[in-house]
């Protein structure tokens, strides 16, 4: 018997099976309950992408949120489900907390949480003692896509065709002969920058790229100005606009230098949208489209210009110019965003003009040095007609950008894009005659106030109302303050008494021709010395998105 139980204590061969036995039973328990787990899984990403997409038709049904959402929900499957839908006000603002950005029940309302509560069946893992059934429960908040498109610009007003002409030639490498009424009829012409850009992929053999792609790709001058051109022709009153264009178009000598399409039409924050072909788009003034092309295609290069005897009451002209930071359009950009803030464009200008000098003097010289900073615009807020009582509305900040004038002795090299201010204190030289020299100095500055706020109203909106922001204090004439106040002195010494009122009667005589040199050449940029114009060109308010 002993013998027998030594060798029964020896014996190894069913330990194996019992051993693969419970193995087996442990490895398809843990295969069970996987199946179970990966089918829970499985099932909360699909009820999370149902609550998701209720969430944004909510969103950008409005008025109608409780419906759409629970409709979609029961077309997807959940018409059982245990559904909640709050709407309320989500604040995009980065210094709110992500879970305090949403606010149930909270006005203005603008995006919709929902939640779905549901269960999903187990079959192996009940043999472990869990329970048939394991709840799951999910929420998806989506916030409507409030965007607006703003500009900032001179406005309208006529312009000096000749000096324009010249200006833009420059620019753009060609002679121009547009007429006074052709840029009037450009200035006052908008077309949506969206058909724009489907006319450009025409141009550029990409019928089937998106919006997003257009704007990464490069055209020349002369398709910029095509599809200007075929925007315009399909908007209502552009007749004279397109005849303009033609005109523009038939003075390019070839199809121009390459540019960055973005540099000229910017999709701002609804890139992030992937805006479809098709969509409606910011409306873009036809100049300003103009303006930004002919700065694109001359680069920093430093501009001059010699307009000659063409401006009335000046026996000569020559005007020298540098563009620092061009002028921007925002493109349909939400409240709070970097792009949400555009800007004019900073400029360095040299005025140098001749006239007739009193008491048969000869000729007086008259340097004039401008440069001014950018003028701003932000976004603050837009309001959409998520419900039948929301009025559309959009809240701008402008601010008017500072700009200093004199008269000194500023060499032509300093008008360069990055060279320091000249030194302004130098006395110029008005009259110089063998034995009498006339010189003077004289500055002044366009202080830029605290940014205000302008409220534009669906109905302003809609009409494209341009509303202004200007610098306390500013007169009428620049150069005619800058010329009253020129400190006078003859080969050192102190201006005899009937020199000095005679020198500024005749400088004063010639001041409307200079303030239409500057301005012409200021708005051709975008810009006005001592002021913000301010447009809304367009809303977009049939998107949502995901927030939480």
């Amino acid at each position: 018997m002993s013998r027998r139980a030594r060798d029964l204590r020896s014996a190894r061969g069913g330990s194996v099976a019992v051993l693969v036995a419970l193995g087996a039973t442990a490895l398809m328990g843990a295969a069970a309950v996987g199946i179970d787990l990966g089918m829970v899984v499985q099932a909360k990403r699909k009820a999370q992408g149902a609550v998701d997409i209720a969430a944004m038709l909510a969103a950008a049904g409005g008025g109608g949120a409780d419906a759409l959402a629970r409709r979609s929900l029961a077309d997807n499957g959940y018409a059982a489900a245990t559904v909640t839908v709050s709407p309320g006000s989500y604040a995009g603002n980065a210094r709110i907390a992500p879970a305090s950005r949403f606010q149930a029940g909270a006005s203005p309302a603008n995006a919709v949480r929902v939640g779905l509560r549901t269960g999903v069946p187990v079959h192996f893992a009940q043999v472990l003692g869990l329970p048939r059934t394991v709840p799951i429960q999910v929420t998806g908040t989506a916030a409507s896509a409030q965007f607006a498109a703003i500009s900032i610009g001179s406005g309208v007003a006529a312009l000096d065709g000749g000096i324009a002409n010249a200006l833009l030639g420059a620019m753009l490498g060609t002679k121009l002969s547009l007429s006074v009424l052709d840029y009037n009829a450009l200035l006052s012409m908008h077309v949506d920058a969206f058909r724009f850009l489907d006319a450009l992929a025409t141009n550029l053999n990409l019928q089937a790229a998106d919006y997003t792609d257009l704007v990464a790709a490069n055209a020349s001058v002369g398709q910029l100005t095509a599809a200007l051109k075929v925007a315009a022709q399909g908007t209502s009153g552009a007749g004279a606009a397109v005849t303009a264009l033609t005109k523009l178009m038939g003075a390019l000598p070839n199809a121009g230098a390459l540019i960055p399409v973005a540099q000229v039409v910017d999709l701002g924050d609804a890139a992030a949208l992937s805006p479809a072909r098709g969509a409606a788009g910011p409306l873009v003034g036809l100049m300003d489209v103009i303006s930004d092309i002919a700065a694109n295609a001359n680069g920093q290069n430093q501009i001059a210009l010699d307009l000659g005897a063409t401006v009335p009451g000046l026996l000569n002209t020559r005007l020298t110019l540098a563009i620092g930071e061009r002028r921007q359009d925002s493109g349909y950009v939400q409240p709070g965003t970097p792009n949400a803030t555009v800007h004019t464009a900073q400029v360095r200008m040299l005025l140098e003009t001749t006239l007739t000098a009193p008491l048969g003097l000869g000729t007086v010289t008259l340097p004039i040095y401008l440069e001014a900073a950018q003028a701003s615009a932000t976004l603050r807020g837009v309001a959409c007609p998520w419900t039948a009582s929301t009025r559309r509305q959009a809240t701008v900040d402008a601010q008017p950008g500072l700009a200093t004038l004199a008269v000194a002795n500023v060499p032509r090299s300093s008008i360069a894009v990055g060279a320091g201010t000249p030194d302004l204190s130098r006395f110029a030289n008005l009259i110089a005659l063998p034995l009498l020299t006339v010189q003077g100095t004289a500055r002044t500055t366009i202080a830029s106030p605290a940014p205000q706020t302008l409220t534009f109203s669906d109905d302003e909106i809609t009409r494209q109302v341009t509303k202004t922001v200007s610098t306390t204090g500013l007169t009428q004439s620049l150069t005619g303050s800058l010329v009253q106040g020129l400190s006078l002195s003859i080969n050192g010494l102190i201006v005899p008494p009937l020199l000095g009122p005679l020198l500024s009667t005749a400088l004063m005589a010639v001041t409307p021709a200079l303030d239409m040199v500057l301005d012409t050449t200021l708005r051709i940029l975008g810009l006005r010395l001592g002021y913000a114009d301010v447009t809304v060109d367009g809303t977009m308010c049939n998107q949502a998105v995901l927030v939480q």
